[in-house]
């Protein structure tokens, strides 16, 4: 009778072992990516850790630019990302922007972008938008407040203004090429100077440049009190953040949705229908707080992401 009980024991943990590993193997796998910027690096793992504990196998490409995630999201070698809407507008989509407002542009990317099989879900209002940003000493011995200011500074000394801006800037639709334009001024090619994204900051903060190109929800903005210059032209477009999702797989697995959709609505004063400025307002601090708390305090952007997902209560 021991032995048959034995017996019974050792094949119900065989069988219980074998269903386990079954259901690990059929763990679907969904394939999340992020660009090479703070702020991306949270939201990767933000969707990565909500996703793996609905239950997904998750595969993260990180540190990525916008060109080539996008170039995966199309081919299919990744099915999840978030992206801004005015990237998508200018960059992806390649369309003109005539200035709007936020929420009209999210429709028109939602609906441009559907066309593609590409599904944007509930949007973040954070207006991550480029911007050139200066000490507050520099800005007020040249009076500078706006980007035309800057713009009649650069030409009064001829360009050569020690200036710092990312690659992907140096070539965007939406880039420094396009601002000079518009803004009808030069800069020596002498005096400027382009890096992987964060580099600015880190120049800006040490005085080794004049200007730098910061994204509206750095961190370093407020720590060091930098003056962000108007875009007095309205030259770029809103940049409010959405997570985007091949629609085959919204259309397998319409849980990655759901789950994207609640991540979403965390951010609760600054996301979902209808817009309003105040929910800007409030984005542009949430996701200024996430980001100093990796590029201040120098957390993992994983375990900012995870105290996020705890402290609202995303992870069953």
């Amino acid at each position: 009778m021991r032995k048959l009980f034995k017996l019974a024991v050792g094949v119900m943990l065989i069988l219980g072992m074998s269903g386990a590993y079954l259901m690990a193997a059929e763990r679907p796998t969904i394939v999340v990516g992020n660009k090479n910027f703070t702020e991306e690096y949270i939201a990767g793992q933000l969707m990565k850790q909500i996703l793996e504990n609905r239950g997904f196998e998750v595969k993260l490409k990180s540190d990525l630019s916008s060109m080539i995630m996008r170039k995966g999201m199309e081919t299919g070698n990744i099915d999840v990302c978030m992206e801004y809407t005015g990237t998508a507008w200018m960059v992806h989509l390649a369309r003109e922007y005539v200035p709007t407002g936020h929420e009209e542009l999210y429709y028109m990317v939602k609906a441009s972008d559907a066309a593609n099989g590409m599904i944007w879900l509930q949007p973040i209002w954070n207006h991550n938008t480029y911007a050139l940003a200066v000490w507050p000493e520099f800005a007020k011995e040249n009076n500078l407040k706006t980007l035309s200011d800057l713009a009649a500074f650069y030409n009064e000394k001829d360009g050569k203004v020690k200036t710092f801006i990312d690659f992907e800037f140096s070539q965007r639709p939406d880039g420094l090429p396009a601002v000079k334009k518009t803004y009808n001024f030069t800069i020596d090619k002498d005096y400027l100077k382009t890096a992987s994204p964060g580099g600015s900051l880190v120049a800006l903060a040490k005085h080794q440049v004049d200007v730098t190109m910061v994204f509206a929800t750095d961190a370093s903005i407020a720590k060091y009190g930098w003056v962000v210059l108007r875009d007095n032209k309205h030259f770029f477009p809103p940049y409010d953040l959405a997570p985007v999702v091949r629609a085959e797989i919204l259309e397998k697995y319409p849980e990655v949705g759901v789950a994207l959709n609640e991540l979403v609505s965390a951010f609760s004063n600054a996301s979902g229908i209808p817009f309003t400025l105040e929910k800007v307002s409030n984005g542009q601090r949430m996701l200024q707080w996430l980001n100093g708390k990796v590029d201040i305090e120098k957390k993992d952007a994983a375990d900012a992401a995870h105290n996020f997902l705890v402290e609202h209560n995303l992870l069953r």
